[in-house]
């Protein structure tokens, strides 16, 4: 449950709170009117910033601990089976614990507080009196009470909207004015015919006056549905434009941008579990325990199904920690920035001595199951797909023209197995989408239409693309994924602290350095280095003298001064001023390096290098880890003992394949190369290296002669 303020452009979340209810029928209280629940709580997290109100069960011993012992005990739920229209009661099993707390926390307590109860008010049962007058149909009217103590009156009839097997769905809606405030309620629920227990419920309350709202939303749903939870607990308040892009004007598309694609592979090859260890750090709440595991790097997209089994918490002393946890939320395998990972989220349950076992928490381990993709592009023609959809497996691509010029309207439908990928790369126009309808009203939120399609509608929602083409193109490249569920690899990984794994090398990085968009400048920089000019001075002002060249030059070529001259009383000389990205210069000052302007001076010498500088490729990255450089032609060359780290970014160029350099990823106050090293010889790097190479000078000297005069003093 939670509760959700708006006053004009500002909005936040008040109250939130999430828990698991273990609800069972309680025979020795129950009367011939009605049905008594025992309802024991297993886990409760509930916050509300004004009242300063913060229950956790992970933790019942801070300074709400009297009330989290109140509720541990649980509750017992009076639901009148007979009389549709009552209301159910709850009485606390330690009822009178609770109302010597209502007592000391003064007046506002029972006002702050009924947020609170109302999420054990909740009646979970359909009355009997609605079921067994005759077999439900489709328009039929539920008389159902009010499932929570709302703040308006007895909500509207509900209307059976759906009957598949044993499930009834119903739904509510409206809408009134009280008082100058307007009230909205809009509710959804599925319900089992037979037991008339509800599987599912959303129901949402609103009212508004003015600038000013208040919307509260209510949810139940089995222990295993995922993600809802997630859902209504990090709603931050924020909104969506449910309108999606507009179609007009022309200025609310946007170029189409040239996008990395992913690259064909036909056999499923793609090494997505080489790995030995993952991620686990604290999610949402504190309490959440996140476990992340990075697959691998690749360009473009990516997705897949995986599962997370056989979750062990493993204790300081090699010892599995009993706790039982709570699957919440898990991720599939997909691709953000180049970085595909999957996980999963996971609660604590139990009172207070979970928090006791988990601070001897120092690994995770599970079993990770991945299903391989088979991906191949095809070309398709512009005009077969105007004629009919395209089909691949249970996946659709549908391309229809709209009523203007170069208009037209891409849907994309993946389902199961089977997924299809437009790539607009070289169109020439521009790119827009089209929101989703959404299935309740619309002055609900973003976050409300979410849990109805999570909730009710499990099918994965429709990609909708506007393309305005100022050239039809002959064809369309579609990418074509299958997940070949009988080659599923599983693995045991470790899941360590975010600290622990960067500190591993082997493991590939979590924020690649090459993302996003082609950056040309960046990939000019790295072919300035790829050549080797010969050195020579030059003169931005005719006053000052430098010689540019790459980084790894400055250490095989120096400037010497054959005639030169003294500044405040001392000769000058050469500094070496080193940018960091690949590119040095030695600029000439005095011996303090205060003063780098001279006057009517004259200055001879030679750039002195020990041979002709060259690189020599050393392939790309690893086949199975493509973030890890095999340097050993290069350490064939070195002494790995007596080797600094600081070779490395002077005497090697690696780039991934749009030509952007990338850069060593380093132990912490690393010195000496051989600790840089993964196995000895490998490098690893921010990315995926398509190409590396590493300087080598031949043993002919090389020098050129340079001289200078100063311009004079204006």
């Amino acid at each position: 449950m939670s509760t959700l303020y708006v006053h004009g452009d500002s909005q936040q979340v008040g109250v939130r709170a999430r828990a698991l209810l273990n609800y069972q029928t309680d025979s020795t209280a129950s009367s011939s009117n009605g049905v008594s629940l025992s309802v024991i709580p297993t886990m409760l997290q509930y916050q509300d910033p004004g009242y300063r109100l913060n229950i956790n069960s992970f933790d019942d011993a801070g300074r709400r601990a009297a009330l989290a012992k109140i509720v541990r005990k649980g509750m017992r739920l009076s639901v009148a089976d007979k009389v549709a229209t009552s209301q159910s009661q709850v009485r606390f099993k330690a009822q009178d614990e609770w109302d010597a707390y209502l007592a000391k926390q003064g007046k506002e307590a029972t006002r702050a507080l009924a947020p609170f109860k109302s999420l054990f008010t909740l009646n979970p049962l359909i009355p009997l009196a609605q079921r067994e007058a005759k077999a439900p149909s489709v328009g039929d009217t539920l008389k159902l009470g009010n499932f929570i103590q709302t703040d308006t009156d007895a909500l509207a009839p509900w209307q059976i909207t759906a009957i598949e097997g044993q499930w009834v769905t119903a739904t509510l809606e409206q809408s009134r004015v009280q008082q100058g405030i307007e009230n909205r309620h809009y509710g959804l629920l599925r319900f089992n015919r037979h037991t008339g227990w509800l599987d599912r419920l959303l129901l949402v309350e609103q009212q508004e006056k003015g600038d000013r709202r208040q919307t509260r939303r209510w949810l139940l749903a089995p222990k295993s549905t995922l993600y809802v939870s997630d859902m209504l607990w990090q709603d931050d308040g924020s909104t969506i434009d449910d309108s999606g892009f507009p179609l007009e004007p022309e200025d609310d598309l946007f170029e189409i941008p040239t996008l990395p694609m992913t690259p064909d592979d036909p056999d499923a090859s793609l090494p997505m579990m080489e790995p030995d260890q993952g991620i686990m750090s604290a999610g949402w709440g504190g309490d959440d325990i996140e476990l992340r595991y990075i697959h691998g790097l690749v360009a473009g997209d990516f997705a897949t199904s995986v599962e997370y089994q056989n979750i062990q918490l493993i204790d300081w002393g090699d010892r599995e920690i009993d706790l039982p946890l709570w699957r919440h939320s898990a991720r599939g395998a997909s691709v953000l920035e180049g970085v595909v990972s999957s996980g999963v989220n996971l609660l604590p349950l139990g009172w207070g001595e979970s928090r006791a076992k988990l601070e001897e928490l120092y690994q995770i381990r599970a079993e990770v199951s991945f299903t391989p993709v088979r991906t191949y592009t095809e070309q398709v023609s512009w005009q077969a797909l105007l004629k009919q959809p395209y089909r691949f497996g249970e996946a659709t691509l549908t391309l229809d023209a709209l009523n203007k010029p170069g208009r037209y309207r891409l849907v994309v439908t993946n389902r199961g197995v089977n997924s299809l990928s437009p790539d607009f790369n070289g169109l020439n126009g521009k790119l827009g989408f089209e929101a989703p309808v959404g299935q309740g009203p619309k002055w609900l939120t973003s976050t409300e239409q979410l849990l109805l399609d999570e909730l009710f509608f499990r099918e994965q929602a429709s990609h909708v693309y506007i393309l305005q083409l100022a050239q039809v193109p002959t064809s369309l490249s579609i990418l074509h994924g299958e997940q070949l569920r009988d080659r599923v690899t599983t693995k045991a990984i470790t899941f360590v602290t975010q600290s622990d794994y960067e500190a591993n090398l082997a493991n590939p990085p979590l924020t690649p350095a090459s993302r996003g968009s082609f950056d040309s400048d960046a990939s000019a920089k790295s072919r300035e280095r790829w050549q080797f000019a010969e050195p020579s001075v030059v003169s931005r002002t005719g006053n000052d003298l430098y010689i540019p060249m790459p980084t790894a030059l400055s250490e095989v070529c120096r400037p010497q001064i054959d005639k030169g001259f003294d500044e405040v009383g001392k000769p000058v000389q050469w500094r070496l001023i080193d940018n960091g990205q690949g590119r040095s210069a030695y600029v000439l000052a005095s011996q303090d390096g205060s003063r780098r302007y001279f006057y009517d001076k004259s200055i001879k010498g030679s750039i002195v290098c020990q041979g002709r500088p060259q690189w020599q490729s050393i392939g790309q990255g690893d086949k199975r880890r493509p973030w890890l450089v095999d340097l050993t032609p290069w350490l064939s060359n070195l002494d790995k003992r007596k080797a600094k780290v600081s070779r490395l970014y002077r005497s090697l160029l690696i780039t991934d394949a749009e030509g952007r350099p990338l850069s060593p990823r380093l132990p912490k106050d690393a010195e000496g190369l051989e600790k840089a090293l993964v196995e000895g010889r490998f490098l690893s790097v921010d990315g995926v290296a398509s190409s590396a190479a590493y300087l080598a000078i031949d043993d002919e000297p090389l020098s050129s002669p340079y001289q200078f005069k100063f311009k004079p003093l204006p």
